[in-house]
């Protein structure tokens, strides 16, 4: 297997994968979705609320608020640990985190609170981004309440899944006929590209080699050209991986711990199947 970064930021990982089979690429993505945990808030407790906004919209407006959560893997218990210890009768502060929000308006005018007036129990544990808006008070309004966050999955509810991107795409391979090719007399396939892939180079139709990995394999390049000099297809075991963070975790770590769970969620099946003789 050979990976070459094409693209690494804060929030994005953009990765070049040879020889890996698809559906393998495909349960790591569907991982990274579904398993990895992140933190959210799950509950919600108000002790005033004269906005004209119900309780049910704000709780939902937090739940969404995304939270930084890589400390919070190794400090926090998994929801099913948690669960556990509920049905037992215990609160245990290792499973939550506890986000208080307070506000007033104003005669002089409307007040906005925003995800980065919410104080956390846990520094570890706070708002990625601090200018989310979450409620407008106006004169007279007020808002107090306590928000509870803890560990989740995505496959539970969106607001835990780590990522605002999870995708793979083919690589292309485009191929151009050129002893058939009218370049100077026709450019529809070059109007018509919505990637900007070709161009005219000494008078013959080209390939922008910096561009070749934006196309999208929508082939109306193929239906535009008159000759049928163009063809479009793509290469056997190699993909293209995009990770977009919500903020929570780096794209690495993302990446990383989906691994990880699929390893885990492996040896689990491979030990179920020992313990049923249908493998030593």
């Amino acid at each position: 297997m050979e990976i070459n970064v094409l693209e690494k930021t804060p929030l994005k990982l953009r990765l070049y994968i040879k020889d890996i089979p698809l559906h393998v690429l495909n349960s790591i993505r569907r991982v990274m979705i579904a398993e990895v945990p992140t933190m959210a808030i799950d509950s919600v407790v108000f002790t005033m609320n004269s906005s004209v906004f119900y309780d049910e919209y704000i709780a939902h407006r937090l739940g969404l608020v995304p939270l930084t959560s890589e400390k919070a893997l190794e400090k926090y218990k998994l929801p099913e640990e948690c669960r556990e210890a509920a049905d037992r009768g215990l609160f245990t502060e290792d499973c939550f985190v506890k986000l208080d929000l307070e506000g007033k308006g104003s005669e002089e005018g409307l007040v906005t609170l925003y995800s980065g007036d919410l104080k956390s129990s846990d520094p570890d544990v706070r708002p990625v981004y601090d200018k989310i808006p979450i409620v407008l008070l106006a004169n007279n309004q007020e808002i107090r309440l306590e928000a509870y966050a803890r560990l989740g999955r995505g496959k539970e509810h969106a607001k835990w899944s780590p990522v605002s991107v999870a995708a793979h795409k083919y690589v292309p391979l485009i191929h151009v006929r050129e002893e058939i090719c009218k370049g100077e007399e026709c450019k529809k396939c070059i109007e018509v590209c919505p990637k900007d892939i070709f161009e005219l180079k000494n008078g013959k139709l080209a390939i922008k080699q910096d561009k070749i990995l934006d196309c999208s394999l929508c082939r109306i390049c193929e239906e535009a050209c008159p000759y049928n000099a163009i063809k479009i297809n793509w290469k056997e075991n190699e993909y293209v991986l995009t990770i977009e963070s919500t903020g929570a975790l780096p794209p690495k770590k993302i990446l990383l711990e989906a691994i990880k769970i699929l390893e885990n969620k492996i040896d689990d099946f491979m030990e179920s199947l020992k313990k049923e003789g249908v493998v030593k």
